[in-house]
């Protein structure tokens, strides 16, 4: 579209402007801009080079000579440039008086009597609304952006002479509209993913060492009362038992301490969790002596990244101990489907366990590696369950569904 000389630059009379998403005139009231904050609502950094090659392609398609995208930031009257084409030289992109440039270098800015001037609007980017209705300037269009029904923003083209949109422009140009919209109300949606998954990772490191050392240090404050009352009453027993009590404890939180540090600096296998189970079973016996058999009846296995993590660290765990304490030469590992989820149980030709695992989360005082994996269970939406015996070896056996539940999502 090329702007005819003397015409006034304007949308087609009935191009459905009563959607609110049609091309209009700007000429908004003035919008508040409060100071400070917000920059993680508008359209980032990584997103800027898409919605600038969009912007090329409107200024190309519409032969308009700049093109300003302006994000609305998110539950506040306050818009922000997210990108710029064909500003004034000199003009950096996301400085404030974008308008301001644009209209400097108008003719009717100098003059008393234009419209722009004496409605105040000449030069104000507060006054280019999102929702934008009726006359404001011949120079320049705005295209309100809508995702799911709300305003996320506002294209502005600027044209150097008053001209008329044709029709068959119109939905061009409501299409790149569409886009533009799509695009960053998808960026917006993945600020807010990030966010919750910090947040959630935040949350579960707080867990972690409430349930590991928190609980462990508060048991050791108050064996250090018993100990001190002990030793000024000369009851050298009682102050020998107290001061076992507290170098055991220490010792167990110093073993714990250790092994969430390994867990937080440990990163999940790129390639997935069967490409991590397999190497791990593959080089078990070189690191520990233990042969390891991995049995995949589950080939095509596809879990989000959240959940592959919960099961992974939960095998982890579970062939630490067969390491650590079953003293065994051998030990299995198997994947496989079990009615509406997943079946993974690691067994082991060991000495067994020395308490009764029957007993459940009961038999889990000190064993703060099997409280660990039950909570990651339930994380997961399963169960945990251990059978052994004495010189018969253990089994671990996980199972949880295959589709997230409403309470895993929570968490």
């Amino acid at each position: 579209m090329q702007p005819q000389q003397g015409d006034r630059l304007e949308v087609a009379a009935g191009a459905g402007a009563e959607d609110g998403r049609r091309p209009c005139v700007t000429g908004a009231p003035a919008i508040d801009d409060p100071s400070g904050g917000g920059a993680n609502d508008t359209a980032p950094p990584d997103a800027s080079a898409t919605l600038t090659a969009m912007l090329a392609a409107v200024v190309r398609m519409t032969g308009a000579t700049a093109a300003v995208l302006r994000v609305a930031a998110i539950d506040t009257a306050r818009i922000e440039l997210g990108a710029a084409v064909g500003l004034p030289e000199g003009a950096q992109p996301g400085t404030a008086g974008t308008m301001a440039l644009f209209c400097s270098s108008c003719p009717e800015a100098g003059q008393s009597d234009s419209d722009c001037v004496r409605s105040g609007l000449c030069g104000r980017d507060d006054r280019f609304a999102t929702d934008l209705a009726g006359w404001a300037c011949k120079h320049m269009v705005a295209v309100p952006l809508r995702a799911q029904g709300r305003s996320v923003g506002a294209l502005n083209l600027r044209f150097p002479i008053p001209g008329r949109f044709a029709a068959s422009m119109l939905p061009a140009l409501d299409g790149a509209a569409d886009l533009m919209a799509a695009a960053i109300e998808h960026d917006r949606l993945a600020r807010e993913l990030l966010r919750t998954s910090l947040t959630n990772e935040r949350q579960m490191m707080a867990n972690e060492v409430h349930d590991s050392l928190a609980q462990g240090l508060t048991y050791m404050r108050m064996r250090m009362s018993l100990l001190r009352d002990a030793v000024r009453q000369g009851d050298h027993v009682r102050a020998f038992k107290y001061w076992s009590d507290v170098d055991l404890s220490i010792t167990n939180a110093h073993r714990r301490l250790r092994e969430l540090i390994t867990y937080f600096r440990s990163r999940m296998d790129p390639q997935g969790l069967l490409h991590a189970l397999q190497e791990m079973s593959e080089n078990f016996l070189d690191r520990t002596g233990v042969a390891l058999e991995f049995a995949n009846r589950v080939p095509d296995l596809d879990l989000p990244v959240g959940r592959e993590v919960q099961v992974f660290h939960i095998v982890q765990e579970a062939l630490a101990n067969v390491c650590k304490h079953a003293n065994a030469s051998r030990a299995q590992l198997t994947l496989d489907r079990k009615d509406a989820g997943y079946e993974i149980v690691v067994e082991d030709d060991g000495i067994g366990m020395v308490s009764d695992p029957a007993a459940g989360e009961r038999g889990d005082a000190g064993h703060y590696g099997i409280a660990i994996m039950r909570e990651r269970a339930r994380r997961l939406g399963g169960e945990l369950a251990l059978e052994s015996a004495p010189g018969a070896g253990t089994r671990v056996r996980l199972y949880f569904p295959a589709m997230e539940s409403q309470t895993e999502a929570r968490l």
